[in-house]
């Protein structure tokens, strides 16, 4: 299986050196679940041609990369630690939340995704402002108002 969002340095960059880094055939499934989860979320906010080119860890900016790295590391050290304990592990809930509050940045607009050629990755995201309302304050005045008296 290829990769798809994130390296296995991606990855391993979020797990502990002496207890669980990630081998390549240990990652498939993780990929592609994360690749539909990150795409998913973030549909309405880039064209679809820019999720479709994300394809490869090379093609995949850098943040979106961190991301998914995150993600996989949580869900791959959450399998590990349910073989010893059945409670939650602290660090994979906290490694996937902060994966998922990076994905919400992206869609609120304060978190910016760059580009492999560090440019900002054109959004979908509607930066209000008085041209997107109308009636706004470069309208005309109105023409009645409540002390006009008709008759």
């Amino acid at each position: 299986m290829n990769e798809i969002l994130a390296s296995l340095t991606d990855i391993n960059t979020y797990l502990p050196d002496d207890k669980a880094l990630m081998g390549d055939a240990d990652d498939d499934a993780f990929q592609i679940d994360t690749s539909r989860t990150i795409k998913g979320n973030l549909a309405g906010v880039f064209q679809p041609t820019t999720l479709v080119s994300w394809s490869t860890p090379e093609n995949t900016p850098e943040l979106i990369r961190g991301i998914a790295g995150r993600m996989i590391a949580a869900r791959w050290y959450a399998r590990l630690y349910s073989e010893d304990d059945t409670s939650l592990s602290e660090y994979a809930q906290n490694l996937y939340m902060e994966a998922v509050g990076m994905l919400n940045d992206i869609r609120t607009g304060s978190l910016i995704v760059l580009g492999v050629d560090d440019t900002p990755v054109e959004t979908n995201l509607l930066v209000l402002s008085d041209a997107v309302f109308w009636p706004n304050n470069s309208t005309p005045g109105p023409y009645f108002t409540m002390t006009t008296e008709f008759g």
